[in-house]
């Protein structure tokens, strides 16, 4: 799943439309991103907040815009995903699945 860091001032939405672009060239339609998942992870050594978004609407096919962090872009099942995910991915997936919004 496409990801990043927020940029100071910038908004939810457009902190998506912005890493999503940057990472798989797709354009969002900020009006019709849905929030699906918050999640509050602490590992060792970093602190995760994680804002999940679905959507059905968006523009392009996905292209490997950074091939030193990405290898390929892949749509997935939600009844089949990989094992390999980055945890915050994989949790907002779950959040999603069980329907439930917030897990700390």
């Amino acid at each position: 799943m496409p990801g990043g860091k927020m940029d100071f001032g910038e908004t939810f939405e457009n902190s998506a439309f912005r890493e999503t672009l940057e990472e798989t060239s797709l354009k969002l339609n900020k009006e019709k991103l849905k929030l699906i998942s918050l999640t509050n992870d602490r590992v060792p050594d970093a602190h995760f907040v994680t804002i999940g978004f679905l959507t059905e609407e968006f523009e392009g096919e996905p292209q490997v815009m950074e091939p030193d962090e990405i290898t390929e872009w892949k749509w997935f099942s939600l009844e089949d995903l990989p094992n390999n995910m980055f945890f915050p991915s994989k949790k907002i997936i779950k959040n999603y699945l069980d329907n439930e919004f917030y897990k700390h």
